[in-house]
């Protein structure tokens, strides 16, 4: 397994990431607070492994702290930035990582499903990037989440696909009007990663598998379609993020980032 890096590339600089009590989310926070970053830790209910992760950064030389947003809620967005900026005085670094995933047959999918999916993946990620417009410090960085479903066509899961195609959309349009404050603006699309989300929904995405698969079944047929014949975990996700995140990703905007490690299908 990969472990976070360590250096100061990011020394001095402010980062908030939304969804980050665990998994992904988790995974970037510890990456870019061990970069040097000051990090805040959102988190919608996951308030102990939130703490604990802010805990961890902090012990590690960088201060974290840990916010609790829904960010399906857009008053919530709005009090989670401003407690932001009144802790740390500002805001360099905006990772927009809530998401919820979905899985339904096409007339099985009932209006609050569409909703629900929507409201956070897609609606949430809209106005995360409203507040980053009012509130990041000029010359700063926004990352969006889409994903590897947004460009391949798998089965019953249109609802979550259609959710990330559009963020993929709101990151091009979004660095016309961050681009005159020096903002770049990207999305990433990861494919498969080693989290809890994955363990309970990962045999959904393999035309072979139910739900008596374990995960240890599942892992070992992704694996073998990446040519390096493994599963990214979630550092693997998190070092893209800190390099657009840096200095050195100045001149990478309005690009959607496939992060597959190469997998076929």
């Amino acid at each position: 397994m990969s472990t976070p890096g360590t250096s100061t590339q990011l020394k001095g600089k402010v980062a908030l990431v939304t969804g980050a009590g665990r998994g992904i989310g988790a995974g970037i926070a510890r990456e870019l607070g061990a970069r040097g970053a000051s990090v805040i830790v959102n988190y919608r209910g996951s308030v102990e492994t939130a703490e604990a992760l802010a805990k961890d950064i902090t012990a590690g030389g960088s201060e974290a702290i840990a916010i609790q947003a829904d960010v399906s809620q857009v008053d919530q967005i709005k009090t989670l930035f401003e407690k932001a900026k009144e802790h740390f005085k500002k805001i360099d670094i905006v990772v927009s990582n809530s998401g919820i995933e979905h899985f339904g047959a096409l007339p099985d999918v009932k209006p609050e499903d569409f909703d629900k999916v929507f409201s956070v993946n897609t609606r949430g990620q809209f106005f995360v990037a409203q507040q980053a417009y009012d509130h990041l410090s000029d010359g700063g960085r926004l990352v969006l989440m889409s994903s590897i479903s947004a460009h391949n066509a798998i089965r019953e899961h249109a609802v979550y696909a259609g959710s990330k195609c559009a963020v993929e959309a709101f990151a091009r349009c979004f660095s016309q009007e961050f681009g005159r404050r020096r903002i770049t603006v990207n999305s990433i699309a990861p494919g498969g990663v080693k989290t809890d989300m994955a363990a309970d929904v990962g045999y959904k995405y393999l035309p072979m598998a139910d739900s008596s698969w374990s995960w240890e079944q599942i892992e070992e047929v992704v694996s073998k379609r990446t040519p390096m014949g493994r599963i990214a975990d979630p550092v693997d996700i998190a070092r893209v993020v800190a390099f657009l995140a840096s200095e050195d990703a100045g001149w990478v905007n309005g690009q959607n980032i496939t992060i597959s490690g190469g997998a076929s299908g």
